[in-house]
């Protein structure tokens, strides 16, 4: 997965808002976590672009694994998020479930997700 390492604040993350690489199976997130080990940071930032239309569908369980696999090693995620896009009631209800933790945030705008990401 190609990668940049940003700053915000002076804290690094990683951000992959610009790449064309996708999260399409469990494997992708290993390959996310492996990132955050070579960068030595734990913080990531992802858009709508880089998740596969499996991740907003349910029923494949990649959210769901992403969320456990980023909470189990402690990574956080800020996903950028048009708030124009079209998501299913169920879908919406896993946002705000992933928002309550520490581990998840969607945002519609990059300032304020990379304001949650490094404070």
């Amino acid at each position: 997965m190609d990668s940049a390492l940003k700053s915000f604040g002076g804290i690094n993350y990683i951000d992959l808002t610009e790449s064309d690489s996708r999260i399409n199976q469990e494997g992708d997130l290993n390959d996310l976590l492996s990132l955050c080990y070579y960068h030595n940071s734990n913080l990531l930032l992802l858009s709508e672009k880089n998740l596969s239309s499996d991740f907003f569908n349910l029923r494949s369980g990649l959210a769901g694994a992403a969320m456990q696999k980023f909470a189990n090693y402690q990574a956080r995620v800020a996903i950028l998020l048009s708030s124009d896009a079209e998501q299913s009631q169920r879908f919406k209800q896993l946002m705000y479930e992933m928002s309550r933790s520490n581990s998840f945030r969607f945002y519609d705008n990059r300032e304020d997700a990379e304001v949650w990401l490094t404070t």
